[in-house]
């Protein structure tokens, strides 16, 4: 789960679909958008699944255009979970594309939209239920499952730079899922929020599993 409590940290601001980095060719770009022809997905969680591809794919290249970017025109904190993130892209090895499954997006529309009309935070459900029994159904088909909560935007752009940055949390578990070689599929959903006015549920799994 991302944290919640310092959400005023930081102002972000929303990247233009228009104002794309000439740096980056068409056909990195068109490569990385991998949810683009996908009905049930809206224009903003089709962008989120755009911007982690962008990192993943060229984690260098991201960090030395849209994240500078951000950094040269937004007033934030220079912390040191944001030192790591630079240090983290400048060194990584590029990684494949991700694409959407709609199993993923359902179960990350289901919490989404529950967590939001309560008001809630976290991995458990309203009723109760933890984040294995949730995911129960998706272990049986994927090797490994991930889920990030991010609380407070409604904006691609903003959501991805605050997972990744992952401030306050000391294990990254929230940048490491996203950047993890080993993940191929991905759900996204973004809700209202009673609380925080958006939160996103993003479902990440690995491989399926043979039969």
């Amino acid at each position: 789960m991302k944290h919640y409590i310092g959400l005023v940290m930081y102002v972000f601001l929303s990247c233009p679909a228009g104002a794309l980095s000439a740096e980056w060719p068409d056909s990195l770009l068109k490569k990385c958008q991998t949810a683009q022809s996908t009905g049930y997905l809206t224009a903003e969680e089709k962008a989120v699944v755009m911007y982690i591809n962008m990192v993943r794919i060229n984690p260098k290249l991201f960090a030395d255009t849209y994240l500078k970017d951000y950094l040269d025109s937004a007033a934030i904190e220079k912390t040191s979970y944001l030192s790591s993130l630079l240090k983290d892209l400048n060194n990584m090895q590029a990684t494949g594309c991700i694409e959407p499954k709609f199993d993923l997006y359902e179960m990350a529309k289901k919490h989404a939209t529950e967590m939001g009309v309560k008001g809630k935070v976290g991995h458990n459900s309203p009723t109760g239920e933890t984040y294995e029994m949730r995911a129960a159904h998706l272990s049986k088909r994927y090797k490994k499952v991930f889920e990030n909560c991010q609380y407070g935007y409604g904006d691609a752009f903003s959501i991805v730079i605050d997972l990744l940055i992952d401030e306050g949390i000391p294990s990254l578990s929230h940048r490491k899922s996203l950047l993890n070689p080993e993940v191929l599929y991905i759900g996204v959903s973004i809700k209202k929020h009673k609380t925080y006015v958006y939160n996103t549920v993003i479902e990440l799994s690995s491989e399926i599993k043979k039969k």
